[in-house]
């Protein structure tokens, strides 16, 4: 059995066979978790830094009061420090090329679906996209709550899906301020029902290629109502090639994650060397 994963965003430098001190949340989770003293465990940062540790067994009970009491611990429970004493310590490079999700605001959360299965498949960074035709908007006054919602989200199934790598998410991009996020060395995939190429068809040729290789691999998500032909038009000055994912038409949580896995097999991004 693979071992549980916990991210935490202020991991401390540590090497192999030294001890760190586990506090807040992380050690609040491993806790309910039940994990047991000299049961291995990774501490991941979101970064890239994975260190592979034991948990140490608890210090011994405070001896009695002299009213029979024992001593009362500070503060609550979860704030008490675990040690974790620190077996390896391995960094995850990122995949190339990187995969980028563009995903519309989409009603009913099926952005917020889309964006965590996006990250368990393995996507690299989200670009939330306030498109014309988003019913889901997030008003300026709520966008930072809104901002925070989708980090929390997106650090929740990276540590599910057991990533040292948590996704980068970008700020909401408004309108056709979507294509300032787009680069030069970008291979731009517009995900549109009626579309005449495949993607599957495409991230083939693009695994064939000699030449060099787009830096990003970036997929275009429209809102429940579509893409705007407007916006189409634009995408494609941009450089953007349209494509069809298969027969049938995807929701707007479904359709990112289902072109990333594509794009992961594609690319053999999921391939591990056999041992």
């Amino acid at each position: 059995m693979t071992r549980s994963v916990f991210l935490d965003r202020e991991l401390p430098l540590a090497h192999a066979g030294e001890t760190v001190d586990v506090t807040g949340p992380v050690a609040h989770h491993i806790r309910v978790t039940r994990i047991g003293a000299e049961e291995e465990f990774d501490l991941v940062d979101g970064a890239g830094r994975r260190l592979r540790c034991v948990l140490a067994a608890p210090a011994a009970a405070a001896p009695a009061q002299d009213d029979g009491r024992r001593s009362r611990r500070r503060g609550k429970d979860g704030e008490k420090p675990l040690r974790a004493h620190v077996l390896d310590v391995t960094r995850e490079a990122p995949g190339a090329p990187r995969l980028v999700l563009v995903q519309a605001l989409a009603k009913a959360g099926r952005d917020e679906q889309a964006i965590e299965s996006a990250t368990e498949i393995g996507v690299d960074l989200i670009v939330p996209w306030a498109a014309a035709r988003s019913i889901a908007a997030w008003p300026a006054a709520k966008e930072e709550r809104a901002v925070a919602k989708w980090r929390s989200l997106l650090d929740t199934a990276a540590q599910q899906s057991r990533r040292a790598l948590a996704p980068e998410l970008e700020p909401l991009a408004r309108g056709s301020a979507v294509l300032d996020r787009l680069r030069e060395t970008d291979r731009v995939l517009v995900l549109h029902e009626e579309a005449s190429d495949h993607l599957a068809d495409v991230l083939e040729e693009l695994a064939q290629e000699t030449g060099t290789a787009p830096e990003r691999i970036v997929l275009i998500v429209g809102p429940e109502g579509g893409l705007a032909p407007e916006e189409i038009d634009a995408l494609r000055e941009a450089g953007a090639t349209p494509v069809l994912l298969g027969p049938t038409v995807l929701r707007a949580s479904s359709a990112g994650p289902a072109g990333l896995a594509l794009a992961q097999a594609a690319l053999g991004r999921w391939r591990r060397p056999l041992r």
